[in-house]
């Protein structure tokens, strides 16, 4: 018989150096495509035909293009959605074979755009300008890291790993940062976009940055193909990844935006000084606060007269002239009076940064103290290793002396608190609302716990001009993201604005343009305007946003845990 089939196939016939070639290659494209079903491959070194010296040319043109466009979308409103772009191109060195570059990839492009944003800060040196953003900012690098870790020991492609590695790093900002630092978040920039940003009150901010990532990173995995590292396969999931994730943000977002309700609540008077906030200057700026307050609101217009943070920068309970003044404002008016000052804490030595809600009569109806406060500004850096080296708290306290002049040492709660608006009809009940200070509307967390105990509406209390156009835009946007993950009303009050109020579906519904030239910036004016009144009742996000936020960063570590476990059993299984 086998005499038979080899007189059938005829004789043998030598195939030649090139058929041989061609047959070894067939072979071995087999093998890779069989791995790369069954699981993550080794990946080789970078192109080794790529010089040194264009690799690094080609990594820092990357990053320097990332930076770019970071501060293109901060910088203008409507291009916001391009800061989920800015990041992934970013992180792309840490992706692709060709370079493996994490660091060089994103932290020069991101630290120049810090930089050149923050600019402002220079007034108190040129070394605040320089310093100060890279000390608040180290930790972004835990992106490019985090997406470098996946690419090495897993077989995600990037439509997958990149949203879910800078997801993970938008979580850990506030543990592992100088200051607790969580600005600039892809989500929070979707806000210009009502359409794209109503998914918050299923997914939040957390979640939008994950999903807003996945069309750009589609991209990456095209730009792989076109380099040989991915094949036709993977470019086609990823162009279906993408277009899933948009039609749902779209479809989603038109389907909220007329049926997203609310009620129409009480009038608030909102107080733009526009004056530099220091102790020294205090009394000045009572006196502006109070002049445009009487100017503005007329006895009876209001329900509630807002002034922004630090509107009184000294201890108020223990300043019986500021007391006088404001029961007399507040008593003339016929509203209560809302405003930033300082307090003592309960240890009696330290200062707290607190909110005071006080009534015609003088009374205070309630308080709210400050719970994430600012390094250096607000309270010691380092304080636990300044305890422990009593000589390093001294010589870093000299230091931020001769940067502002001063080291606070301030204290914060635990908890954050609601406060109690009274009605102005007797038989109608308190509506309660939360006042975050400053940046603490960066933190869902804390909007989700008011938006579980019954909040209807916030009230963002402010002063952080000093920081640039950069901190103020991410501010406003945060503010408008909070309000659509709770759907509730909210009403910020900045000392050099932007203040505003937004409804439910974050869109604005009254800007404060400035008395002189109509600005929303570094003008004084005021604006009273009814605030809008969410149900009361959370949502799908306030409820169970505390396990989603940490998923992405859950499902990195076992993804990455997995994938090393399984390279390290293929390295031990013996060798047939």
């Amino acid at each position: 018989m086998r005499g038979s089939a080899a007189r059938a196939r005829g004789p043998e016939r030598d195939p030649g150096p090139h058929r041989a070639v061609e047959q070894l290659r067939l072979r071995g494209h087999q093998r890779v495509s069989r791995a790369a079903r069954v699981g993550p491959v080794t990946h080789a070194p970078p192109d080794a035909a790529l010089p040194h010296g264009r690799r690094l040319a080609e990594v820092l043109l990357v990053s320097a293009a990332g930076g770019f466009l970071w501060w293109l979308a901060v910088r203008f409103a409507p291009l916001g959605p391009l800061l989920g772009a800015a990041y992934v191109l970013l992180v792309t060195p840490a992706f692709l074979r060709r370079w493996r570059a994490p660091l060089l990839g994103f932290y020069p492009g991101i630290l120049a755009a810090l930089i050149v944003a923050h600019a402002p800060l220079a007034k108190w040196g040129w070394h605040v300008a320089l310093l100060l953003p890279p000390m608040l900012t180290w930790h972004y690098v835990a992106a490019a890291l985090l997406v470098a870790g996946l690419r090495r020991t897993t077989a995600l492609p990037a439509w997958l790993a990149i949203p879910l590695g800078l997801g993970a790093a938008e979580w850990l900002r506030p543990l592992i940062g100088l200051g607790n630092f969580n600005m600039y978040a892809i989500g929070s920039f979707l806000a210009p976009w009502p359409l794209l940003a109503q998914a918050a009150d299923l997914v939040g901010v957390p979640g939008l940055s994950v999903l807003w990532a996945v069309p750009f990173a589609a991209g990456v995995d095209l730009v792989r193909v076109k380099l040989g590292e991915a094949g036709a396969t993977e470019a086609r999931r990823a162009v279906v990844a993408a277009a899933l994730v948009v039609a749902g943000l779209v479809g989603y977002g038109a389907l909220r935006l007329t049926t997203v309700t609310w009620d129409e609540g009480p009038r608030i008077a909102v107080i733009q000084p526009s004056e530099d906030h220091s102790p020294e200057l205090t009394e000045k700026v009572v006196r502006v606060q109070q002049q445009i307050t009487l100017e503005a609101v007329q006895p009876g217009s209001a329900d509630l007269i807002v002034w922004p943070e630090n509107a009184i920068l000294d201890f108020f309970e223990q300043n019986r002239v500021y007391q006088d003044t404001v029961r007399w404002i507040a008593s003339s008016r016929g509203a209560p009076l809302l405003f930033g000052t300082m307090g003592i804490a309960p240890d009696g030595r330290r200062t707290t940064n607190m909110t005071l809600l006080v009534g015609p009569d003088g009374t205070v109806l309630g308080r709210y103290d400050k719970v994430v406060l600012f390094p250096f500004t607000e309270r010691r850096a380092f304080a636990g290793l300044a305890r422990a080296w009593p000589a390093f708290g001294r010589l870093l306290d000299d230091v931020v002396r001769a940067a502002w002049g001063r080291a606070p040492d301030g204290w914060s709660p635990d908890d954050i608190t609601l406060l109690e608006l009274p009605p102005s009809d007797p038989e109608a009940q308190p509506v309660r609302f939360w006042t975050p200070v400053c940046y603490e509307s960066c933190y869902p967390s804390l909007g989700r716990r008011a938006g579980r105990r019954g909040a209807r509406f916030f009230v963002n209390l402010t002063s952080e001009g000093w920081l640039g156009w950069a901190a103020s835009n991410n501010q406003m946007f945060v503010n408008m993201m909070r309000a659509v993950e709770n759907r509730v009303g909210l009403v910020r009050a900045g000392n050099t604005g932007p203040s505003a109020f937004v409804r439910p579906d974050g869109r604005v519904d009254a800007w404060l343009r400035g008395s002189r030239t109509g600005r929303l910036r570094m003008e004084p004016g005021a604006l009273t305007h009814r605030v809008a009144l969410g149900s009361g009742r959370p949502t799908l996000y306030a409820r169970f946003g505390d396990a989603l936020d940490p998923l992405p960063l859950a499902i990195v570590i076992v993804a990455i845990a997995g994938g090393w476990w399984s390279a390290r059993r293929r390295r031990k299984a013996p060798s047939r």
